[in-house]
């Protein structure tokens, strides 16, 4: 084949200024997002199996490095991925890569790092290349990722360091290398304004199909609770309608969890402006982080169903159910609305305030619950905001046409 037709099918990465702000997620990107599912399994699987706080707090960890790796991925398809033979190879390899990450997760809680450190290593240099890659093609969107090429190669050393050295310490490092990450589109935030001013090009904002890409992935967490609803529900051999009762209400609550995030975000675009996007991706790092606590604590609420309730996962369920509810109320804050929005999402995010706080104060009443009453109470609690939203929006939309 000429040379000069080896882009074509090689295809480089798109010019940033060739970005759109609408597009059809691809077959490829959907599939990418699956491989995520296997590396978060691991995750609310083990927090089911042993519900300890220090779990918890390592599977925080791994999830935010894995979710780092998926909003970069995502990010990079959709401001650089093309159809060409390049991009769906980079993309089998890191799905390949993360697959192998999420294989080694169990050795990380068994206090072995090694396997986890080589494996995220290569999710890591991959990530690394795929940026740097962008301004090996396009030498004016060098002044861009040199901020990206430079921590997250800085992020690359650290987990080679882990390699060799013990657990404990192996632990430090991989929260500097996160804070490398996560902190590399800040430190590049002021020139990103700047020179896309200089240019005339439009601020950078979240394009519609990316916000789209996080409501998919967070769908897949979702699906997590449902089944961990349906795990603890085939572990009990004697199925009462207690059980079953049970069921229904984890399914519930997943679902009423749901309506909350894409009722209160649902085909919006992030506001004008660098921050707003950054915002944007900060605020799902806890939002699907408290949905796969959540959801493993379905799991073992559901299980004890009969016995009595465990003290530690329904705090831990209370707590995460509340970083949930306070995000959902976040976004909405860096996200474009009109009237019509307006009319659900105010009287909305008032009150997810309030029954963040009420949530918090169920655990409380231990002594008087059982699973039941527990999940019963919750399913109440999240049902309000969201009646009271319809409400609102019925009384804007058909009863505000016929006023006027």
């Amino acid at each position: 084949m000429p040379k000069h037709q080896a882009p074509q099918w090689w295809g480089p990465p798109k010019n940033f200024s060739d970005r759109k702000n609408e597009r059809k997620i691809s077959w490829l990107e959907l599939f990418y997002d699956l491989v995520y599912v296997a590396a978060i399994g691991q995750l609310t699987h083990r927090i089911a199996t042993y519900p300890t706080w220090q779990t918890v707090g390592c599977s925080f960890l791994i999830f935010c490095l894995v979710f780092w790796s998926w909003v970069n991925g995502s990010q990079y398809y959709d401001l650089h991925g093309g159809e060409g033979i390049r991009t769906r190879l980079l993309t089998f390899w890191q799905m390949l890569a993360v697959a192998a990450a999420a294989i080694t997760i169990p050795g990380v809680f068994e206090g072995s790092q090694q396997s986890f450190a080589i494996t995220f290593a290569i999710v890591q240099i991959m990530i690394t290349y795929l940026w740097w890659s962008v301004g090996l093609y396009d030498p004016s969107h060098r002044v861009f990722n040199k901020f990206y090429t430079i921590n997250y190669s800085t992020a690359f050393a650290l987990f080679i360091a882990s390699i060799f050295t013990g657990y404990q310490t192996a632990i430090i490092l991989w929260i500097i290398a996160l804070l490398f990450n996560l902190t590399a589109p800040l430190v590049a935030a002021r020139t990103v304004i700047r020179v896309l001013k200089e240019r005339k090009q439009p601020a950078f904002t979240a394009s519609a199909t990316i916000v789209e890409r996080f409501g998919l992935f967070t769908i897949i967490v979702l699906t997590e609770s449902i089944l961990s609803t349906v795990g603890g529900v085939s572990e009990i051999k004697d199925k009462q309608p207690a059980v079953w009762i049970a069921f229904i209400l984890g399914i519930l609550i997943a679902f009423l969890i749901w309506s909350l995030y894409f009722d209160m975000t649902s085909e919006q675009e992030t506001k004008k402006g660098y921050r707003y996007f950054q915002w944007f991706i900060f605020l799902h790092f806890l939002l699907l982080a408290a949905l796969s606590v959540a959801g493993a604590c379905l799991r073992i609420l559901i299980a004890d169903t009969g016995i009595g309730l465990s003290p530690t996962a329904e705090w831990m369920f209370c707590i995460s159910t509340a970083v949930i509810l306070l995000t959902i109320t976040g976004l909405p804050k860096v996200m474009e609305e009109n009237k019509e929005d307006r009319a659900y999402i105010t009287p909305v995010s008032k009150l997810l305030i309030i029954i963040a706080f009420l949530v918090l104060l169920v655990p409380l009443l231990n002594d008087y619950l059982n699973t039941i009453i527990f999940l019963a109470i919750i399913s109440i609690l999240l049902s309000i905001p969201i009646l009271v939203g319809i409400r609102s929006w019925i009384k804007f939309r058909f009863f505000n046409e016929v006023s006027e």
